[in-house]
Order: C-alpha cells, then sequence, then structure tokens
C-alpha cells in the first residue's frame, strides 16, 4: 500500500507499507505521538500530536491542505504523512494511484505566523 509524506520544506515521498504494519511508520515521519485528521472519507493525514508543544517547525504544505479544508483555524507542524482512511477494521489503508498523484501535486503553502 502506498502513503505520500510531506516534509517541513516541501519535500514530497511516497512510501510504501503492510497493511496491519502502519503505526511505526507514522510515528517515525511524523517523529512523536501521532493524530489524525480527515482529508476526506479516504484520506487521512497523520500529524505530529505534540508538535505545537514541542515547538516543530511550521509544515506550509500540509498547513495548506488544513486550510483548504477547514480554513484558518489552524497550523500544522512538523513531518505528515497521507494514508487512506480506514477499513472496516480499523486498518489504516494506502491511498489509490489517483490520491497519490494529487497529494504528490499539491502546491498551496500557508504559513501562518501566529496561532
Amino acid at each position: 500500500m502506498k502513503a505520500v509524506t510531506i516534509a517541513v520544506d516541501g519535500t514530497k515521498a511516497v512510501v510504501d507499507f503492510e497493511k496491519g504494519n502502519s503505526y511505526e511508520l507514522l510515528r517515525s515521519t511524523v517523529e512523536g505521538w501521532i493524530e489524525c485528521v480527515s482529508l476526506s472519507p479516504t484520506a487521512d493525514m497523520w500529524i505530529n500530536e505534540e508538535g505545537k508543544v514541542n515547538g516543530l517547525p511550521q509544515n506550509p504544505t500540509a498547513t495548506g491542505l488544513w486550510v483548504d479544508l477547514y480554513g484558518y483555524t489552524d497550523v500544522i507542524m512538523g513531518n505528515v504523512i497521507i494514508t487512506g482512511g480506514a477499513d472496516g477494521e480499523g486498518e489504516t489503508m494506502g491511498l489509490t494511484d489517483e490520491q497519490v498523484d494529487y497529494y504528490l501535486s499539491y502546491e498551496r503553502k500557508v504559513e501562518l505566523l501566529q496561532f
């Protein structure tokens, strides 16, 4: 299955994972405790739950995704990973090829100076 990572510098990459084996990938990508942000019924963005508390740098691209859906209500800190939604058993699923292409080509960047 495939996921897309977005680093704070805007670098994007496709990563592979196996069903039932996503936790360590999610945790290592966000460098800490994971929190799920729904992007759609079939896509989730995983962020560092303590990104603000730990002073991680802003992620302008991930914040752009947030702002597109939820408005100027928050800022995303640190690296993120985007996966498919969960299946009926709560397991994280991979992205479709179309979703991978969308997130790899997504370019909006939002930097919020105060939050």
